[in-house]
């Protein structure tokens, strides 16, 4: 599909733009430092006046959930576990901030067997991105993002026997592959978080060895919290 060309396009651009700035910062922080032979004239108390350099911050969540969750990804297990690692720089003075978040998923069902992976990227771009770690409790950020999703449900009929063993070996696996590209901008307050995107999804179905595909855009605005 062409928008899905362009989404894609337009995120690895995103990619490349954020991870030229977040490079700028630390390469700022290096040329700050004084060379061989140099001496520093600048009085200690004014820079101590000085507004706040821009900074750069990591952060690790998991309490995550997806912003367009697909239907065709529900299951009778236990929700699955996801985990999303985030670089940002910004903060302080900082006219923008950007970020890069990489994320994972994993889910089992019912029995303990593992039947749902996944994996992302998110570029954002905006404000608030760095500042609402400290600030958690009315931590606040407005920013436009470009993501990429990739999540699949895996099933085995007759992978358990009635008694709880283990089934036939050979028995054929389905299987639900769901691929969305996304852009969008997100509000973030408190914890609750407000999203406005245009989706391209991809739908990949796996039944015994009958293979269906469907392909989906939509424009849709979605309310989630933090667990």
């Amino acid at each position: 599909m062409g928008g899905i060309k362009f989404l894609r396009t337009a995120f690895v651009a995103s990619t490349a733009l954020a991870a030229t700035m977040v490079g700028a910062r630390f390469a700022s922080a290096q040329d700050a430092a004084l060379g061989p032979g140099q001496v520093d004239f600048t009085d200690p108390a004014a820079a101590l006046s000085q507004p706040e350099a821009p900074i750069v911050a990591m952060d690790v969540r998991d309490d995550l959930r997806p912003r367009f969750a697909a239907p065709a990804l529900t299951n009778d297990g236990e929700s699955p576990r996801r985990l999303e690692l985030e670089l940002a720089a910004g903060g302080g003075n900082s006219p923008i901030d950007v970020s890069i978040a990489q994320r994972a998923t994993l889910g089992a069902d019912r029995n303990g067997d593992l039947d749902r992976s996944g994996r992302g990227a998110e570029v954002r771009i905006g404000q608030g991105l760095v500042d609402r770690r400290e600030n958690s409790e009315n931590g606040r950020a407005v920013y436009m993002f470009v993501a990429s999703e990739d999540e699949a449900l895996t099933w085995q009929p007759g992978a358990r026997s009635e008694f709880g063993g283990a089934g036939s070996s050979v028995a054929l696996q389905d299987r639900v592959e769901v691929g969305d590209v996304s852009a969008g901008v997100t509000y973030e307050q408190n914890g609750v978080q407000a999203s406005l995107a245009y989706v391209e999804r991809e739908e990949s179905t796996r039944v015994g060895r009958q293979n269906f595909n469907q392909d989906q855009s939509f424009t849709g605005v979605t309310v989630t919290m933090r667990r």
